[in-house]
């Protein structure tokens, strides 16, 4: 007997649906790819390489070499242009930092003699009082900068202070936020840096996309990489920022 589909419209247009409706659940519940790739949010790219990435001009920096994402170059251009308008010098201190450039400051803060007789932990908690893990600093981004000075005590009078309040105010309007507040409002993770400020606007969907896909097995290659879980790295410090 030869099967002709017109002679079963219908019993086709039932199967047909029975087939395609587990592929249109299974096409709705994947998850959409991330803007950025798993490399870029871990810091394991060389910014002096990567398409999304400019220098910052050298006179802005207190060492050549700096890069920031394109975009929040242009924004933190902006936000020098009005610091000179004031009479305010910003300088970068420091800008995007690779994996790499990270693990040598976390190794060379690991082998401190203080630190002998410690346990992993504690001397792992002890360095993130103001240094992050390789693999969790914002600084991989190329959003976050620190400006003029890493003692939060120059800022608190003086020039120090007239820079702080400019950016607070200036700053904000333009995106960039102090995310390393003090932890007044329970903010958990590294103590209030007042020198490190981040470009939101690019910053908070990099932040939403570490969460998404970055799991404590992606966070390793470094010394005291075996207490990540412990310390709870991820909610407790690349989510510890201010609201």
């Amino acid at each position: 007997m030869t099967f002709k589909l017109a002679q079963y419209p219908r019993v086709f247009l039932v199967m047909l649906c029975l087939f395609a409706a587990p592929l249109l659940s299974l096409q709705d519940s994947v998850e959409p790819l991330s803007t950025y790739s798993k490399e870029e949010i871990l810091g394991q790219i060389n910014p002096a390489s990567h398409p999304a990435f400019s220098e910052i001009p050298n006179h802005l920096c207190n060492s050549s070499g700096l890069y920031l994402r394109t975009e929040v170059l242009d924004a933190f251009l902006d936000l020098e242009k009005n610091a000179r308008d004031e009479g305010i010098r910003l300088k970068v201190i420091s800008a995007t930092r690779s994996f790499n450039h990270q693990k040598r400051i976390w190794d060379r803060k690991w082998q401190r003699t203080k630190y002998m007789g410690w346990s992993e932990i504690e001397k792992a908690r002890d360095i993130l009082t103001y240094s992050s893990m390789p693999g969790t600093s914002r600084h991989h981004w190329g959003t976050d900068i620190d400006l003029n000075s890493l003692e939060n005590e120059y800022f608190l009078s003086g020039e120090g202070l007239k820079v702080f309040e400019f950016l607070e105010r200036c700053g904000n309007e333009i995106g960039f936020f102090q995310v390393y507040t003090d932890k007044i409002n329970g903010r958990t993770g590294y103590e209030e840096e007042k020198w490190h400020w981040s470009y939101i606007p690019v910053s908070s969907v990099i932040l939403e996309e570490y969460n998404k896909f970055i799991r404590n097995d992606d966070i390793s290659g470094f010394n005291g990489s075996n207490s990540v879980d412990s310390i709870k790295i991820i909610p407790y410090y690349v989510n510890g920022i201010a609201k």
